[in-house]
């Protein structure tokens, strides 16, 4: 082996190695996290064998771990976490969906933007990887158990930046604080990140195109549309399923 290609492989396994020290380092704070949560749930009256059920964990687990959680060193610790950058833990009272929560000034825009150019960024190193395609969830995190997922390609990712470059002019454009409460932003949050993930919403001739729902009869066209508005509930453009009497193409 030359000398080059030596020193490429130990440059290599120290890249693997620092990997793996960051993998470990994130498993140890998300445990740490799991504690203070299970712990401060059960401080909040939850029963030890709903947690469990939960946390997908044996009531016996769930126990020790509350027993031997110290909330007061784990606030502590987790602060610091924060402020290193590490995700919040979702409040309870919210939503638990936050893209739109503290976007009232130039700065917390520009911030949010800078956000979803670095996801961009990911984004295009895991495709240029050539494994699995990233997957994002086209509803919030407060419409949980209910889930939109879909693949992100090149014209996804192409798209999210032209709505990005879009959304930064608006922001050149603005001239008072109170413009950037509802510019370039929708009040559904589901039609928000709908937008932001550069998601048109679903046309009834596109999704049987799409889907190769034929619709060149009255039946098929019954068929067809039920199944788009099946799938506009799935994606959240619709707050609940349609009725059996709400499709047009349904003999009366």
């Amino acid at each position: 082996m030359r000398i080059s290609e030596r020193i490429e492989a130990d440059r290599r396994q120290q890249q693997v190695l620092a990997r793996v020290s960051r993998a470990t380092w994130r498993l140890d704070q998300a445990e740490r996290e799991r504690r203070w949560a299970l712990a401060s749930a059960h401080a909040e009256g939850i029963s030890i064998r709903t947690l469990a059920t939960a946390a997908g964990l044996s009531p016996s687990r769930v126990h020790q771990l509350v027993v031997a959680a110290d909330l007061d060193t784990l606030d502590a610790a987790l602060g610091k976490l924060r402020a290193a950058g590490w995700p919040a833990p979702e409040d309870p009272d919210s939503d638990e969906d936050t893209e739109l929560d503290g976007r009232d000034t130039i700065a917390d825009r520009l911030s949010d933007e800078v956000g979803w150019l670095r996801r961009c960024a990911d984004w295009l190193a895991q495709l240029d990887a050539g494994g699995y395609p990233p997957a994002v969830n086209l509803r919030p995190a407060g419409d949980w158990p209910d889930t939109a997922h879909i693949a992100v390609d090149l014209a996804r990712v192409r798209a999210v930046l032209h709505r990005i470059a879009a959304d930064l002019d608006e922001l050149a454009r603005a001239r008072r604080v109170a413009d950037l409460n509802t510019a370039a932003t929708l009040p559904d949050r589901r039609a928000e990140r709908r937008r932001r993930l550069a998601e048109p919403d679903l046309d009834f001739r596109g999704f049987c195109s799409r889907t190769g729902l034929p619709a060149s009869s009255t039946p098929q066209l019954e068929r067809a549309w039920d199944a788009w508005q099946d799938e506009k509930y799935r994606r959240g453009e619709a707050n609940q399923r349609a009725t059996y009497a709400d499709n047009p193409f349904r003999p009366r």
